[in-house]
């Protein structure tokens, strides 16, 4: 894709490319670890939810399965429809679902709160694709490659640190999952005011552009980063 196109796409975010890149990793790195992590968390997990050994599996499939049967349709509504309503129905459902799993007593409500993670987290990869994408990636001339590499490890990282923090809380594997609530707040808010802000001032340049034009056009179903529009340009160019 031509470097005009991608910066038309990429410059709504103006000097906060790089924080939005790195919220957007860090989501993908609790998204990893969220996977992974009640593999290794051994009796003490099993003993307060009634899980068999044998069922252990079921409890990372059913996240994984979630992940993966959502994560596309999420994908494509983002495209036909803004990114933050997608973003925040993520925080939302991954943040409270990580939370009910320390609370509930029996396996089918536990394997049915990760069922829930794992949706909330295919929101959450869904909203991080479509911003990456929608992004200059060539941040203070670094190279993409080097950049989706980052990306790559942050997620290989995520898995591997979710099965050690798995196999070391042993009997307080519940804090395991409560540190799911300040991390996702650490990568959600940068990116709602983000979307918010860039959404706020391209409703007002569409205001601004209406007024002076005198046919009212105005851009206040973006969020400021022209997702949906700005990927099909990327189609169309490709």
């Amino acid at each position: 894709m031509p470097r005009a196109e991608r910066l038309a796409v990429g410059d709504g975010f103006d000097g906060g490319g790089r924080v939005l890149y790195a919220a957007c990793a860090l989501s993908q790195f609790l998204v990893a670890a969220g996977a992974s992590v009640v593999t290794t968390m051994g009796p003490a997990l099993r003993e307060a939810n009634g899980l068999r050994a044998s069922w252990l599996p079921w409890a990372v499939l059913v996240y994984v399965l979630a992940l993966g049967l959502l994560v596309l349709p999420l994908r494509l509504l983002i495209r036909r429809t803004r990114p933050l309503p997608v973003l925040i129905l993520g925080l939302w459902l991954f943040v409270q679902s990580s939370v009910a799993l320390t609370l509930v007593s029996g396996a089918p409500a536990f394997l049915a709160f990760r069922a829930v993670q794992g949706a909330g987290a295919a929101a959450l990869t869904a909203t991080a694709l479509a911003l990456v994408l929608a992004l200059d990636l060539d941040l203070d001339g670094q190279r993409p490659d080097r950049l989706l590499l980052a990306w790559s490890a942050v997620v290989v990282v995520g898995f591997g640190t979710g099965l050690a923090a798995g196999a070391v809380v042993g009997a307080d594997w519940r804090w395991a999952l409560w540190a799911n609530v300040p991390l996702t707040a650490t990568a959600g808010i940068p990116l709602v005011r983000l979307l918010r802000s860039t959404r706020r001032r391209d409703e007002a340049v569409g205001a601004g552009a209406g007024a002076g034009s005198g046919d009212g056009g105005g851009g206040g179903d973006s969020d400021g980063v022209g997702v949906g529009q700005g990927e099909e340009a990327q189609d169309a160019a490709a």
